[in-house]
């Protein structure tokens, strides 16, 4: 098979890994942590009708995720949302269906999407940019560095884990060839490192050092997933030898009120990663 083939392979295989995020509790509702005291409403979307009838036009920011908030990289918006204590209205977007209201907001069909209605209802989606934009608009200096070469490491890292970390922990996921599976373990490892290095580079306990930034929350959602769907799929953990730094760092964020809103039980990992193994 040619290096082309084995590449459009792998990234089909990624748009069915996100797509299959949106497959997960497609009934059930996500509600937002009261301990705020921001009143959020939550609207539902089970068909084709334009869920957006119901949100509160006087919200500051309109966030579409999936239901369930089950997609990480919905999940990555979520956190910064809560992190910087902007209130947010949620509407639940069933992706599958991808109905004709929500290609008008993001002509991509995929969340997240954040829709600001002070700003003529203009729109921002993919992950990164959504929480980029929020630190611009709400608080600076609060999840970015102020620093140009640290902000550059935070994009770097990020970049990283879009480009390396997902793709090699999904191979390692979906492969069925056991004969394989110490080669992708060791390139998912590969991928990792330089989070364990970054992590001893910073000091700790967060990859910048001392603040929590847009490094964390962009890795956050995927470690989360694969710490759970790696250990009951391939009874696979990540050596405490090898990744101290990595797995304390992860054990720091888990504790954070915005990461344990975001989360999802082990039981959903594992059927939500269920599925997409089912499709393979």
């Amino acid at each position: 098979m040619s290096l082309f083939c084995k590449l459009v392979g792998v990234l089909s295989l990624l748009s069915l890994f996100r797509v299959a995020h949106s497959l997960l509790s497609s009934g059930s509702s996500f509600i937002s942590n009261k301990r705020t005291g921001r009143t959020k409403s939550i609207t539902i979307l089970r068909g084709g009708y334009d869920a957006t009838i119901g949100t509160d036009p006087s919200t500051p920011v309109q966030f579409f995720t999936t239901p369930g908030n089950s997609c990480p990289y919905a999940a990555r918006t979520f956190i910064v949302l809560k992190e910087l204590g902007v209130p947010f209205d949620v509407t639940e977007v069933s992706v599958r269906e991808k109905p004709d209201w929500y290609l008008k907001i993001n002509p991509r069909g995929k969340v997240p999407a954040l829709r600001v209605p002070a700003l003529n209802n203009q729109v921002v989606y993919e992950s990164a940019i959504c929480c980029e934009f929020l630190c611009d608009a709400y608080a600076p200096t609060s999840l970015m560095p102020t620093d140009p070469m640290d902000r550059a490491t935070v994009r770097l890292l990020n970049d990283h884990s879009d480009n390396v970390l997902t793709k090699s922990q999904f191979t390692f996921l979906i492969n069925k060839d056991v004969d394989k599976d110490s080669d992708l373990s060791q390139a998912l490892e590969s991928a990792l490192m330089m989070y364990e290095e970054q992590l001893e580079k910073s000091g700790g306990p967060f990859l910048m050092g001392e603040c929590f930034t847009l490094a964390d929350v962009h890795i956050l959602p995927f470690i989360l997933r694969l710490v759970v769907s790696l250990k009951h799929y391939k009874s696979y953990e990540l050596p405490a030898v090898k990744f101290s730094k990595l797995l304390a760092w992860y054990d720091v964020c888990s504790q954070r009120e915005s990461v344990q809103d975001a989360a999802l039980s082990e039981e959903k990992i594992i059927e939500l990663y269920g599925m997409i193994l089912a499709r393979m």
